[in-house]
């Protein structure tokens, strides 16, 4: 089978196209045959050697959807969806045309989605769910503020929470923006570029300010949140400017305010725990409440991986995906 492969790490010049033996399984195990494969900046960042606990030579690549060609009787033929913080990086992963995984991590595709959306979205929909349903533990009627409401995991974070009934104010820093954080269920939008963060959300909390916070940026945005926090308000962090690792708050307001600070790390779930938290979600995507986000998918084959890799690392506008069948 053809696959991505990196012995060393670096720029995606790195990446080569191998023609290697496809994967046996185990018992336990099924062989998944790879229909669309995103690639999401942590592909990158491992390719580069910026990810944890990396073995090489590997296979990278953790989104995916295909179709069950090997295992138990009652799953070959099955339309799966997937991600997980192994595969990739501890065990190959899905930039290939098959992918092994345990039988426990078959999750059905969503019937309403397609292939490319269901193999390009797993990262963002997982991060968006352990941030403000497992760690924040989101309530209906909650106000939850979302930094970067257009991004990946700021839209998803948005459809999950107004899923559950929450109200939500979301950040943009163009105007051209405002419609697109609308359509993905912004019920408030901040302009970063125009207003200041923590006056715009005490005047759209009546002085109350947000009972959770999702942080997608970090760095400066961190006492902005801090300050926009309603008392005993959970704020969540991603991610962080590679230059901007360290920040500081005014403690004194921090501890009066009660603030919770959560962080969460996807990679820290393997392929397993992220199919249940995707069949949670499954229902969502089948009535509509959720949906891929519409800034569109770039479709690359898998000869093309390194072009592919170099657009995720410039940070073209919507999902770029290899398609290895």
């Amino acid at each position: 089978m053809l696959a991505v492969r990196f012995d060393k790490f670096g720029t995606p010049s790195q990446l080569k196209i191998q023609d290697i033996s496809k994967p046996s399984i185990t018992s336990d195990e099924v062989l998944i045959e790879v229909h669309a494969a995103g690639i999401n900046p942590s592909d990158v960042k491992n390719v580069a050697g910026n990810m944890e606990n990396t073995t090489l030579p590997r296979t990278p690549g953790r989104d995916f959807a295909g179709i069950v060609v090997q295992g138990a009787n009652e799953l070959v033929g099955i339309e799966v969806w997937g991600t997980g913080g192994d595969i990739g990086f501890t065990r190959d992963g899905t930039h290939a045309q098959y992918i092994t995984v345990p039988s426990a991590a078959i999750a059905s595709k969503p019937k309403n989605l397609s292939m490319e959306e269901a193999g390009s979205i797993g990262v963002i929909y997982v991060t968006a769910y352990l941030s403000i349903i497992d760690a924040a533990q989101l309530k209906e009627e909650e106000t939850v503020l979302v930094i970067g409401a257009t991004g990946g995991v700021g839209s998803a974070a948005i459809q999950i929470a107004k899923w559950i009934g929450a109200k939500v104010i979301g950040t943009i820093r163009r105007e051209s923006d405002r419609d697109l954080a609308l359509q993905n269920g912004a019920d408030i939008i901040i302009n970063l570029g125009k207003e200041s963060l923590p006056d715009a959300v005490m005047a759209a909390t009546n002085q109350d300010g947000a009972s959770v916070i999702l942080d997608t940026v970090g760095g400066s945005m961190f006492e902005p949140c801090i300050q926009s926090l309603a008392h005993k308000g959970r704020l969540l962090e991603i991610s962080s400017p590679a230059k901007e690792r360290r920040v500081s708050f005014d403690l004194i307001d921090f501890y009066h305010r009660e603030a919770r600070l959560f962080g969460v790390d996807s990679r820290k779930l393997g392929v397993v725990e992220c199919a249940a938290i995707l069949k949670t979600l499954t229902p969502g995507f089948e009535t509509g409440a959720l949906f891929p986000p519409s800034s569109g998918i770039q479709e690359y084959p898998l000869a093309e991986a390194v072009t592919a890799y170099e657009q995720v690392l410039k940070g073209v506008v919507g999902k770029v995906m290899l398609a290895p069948k």
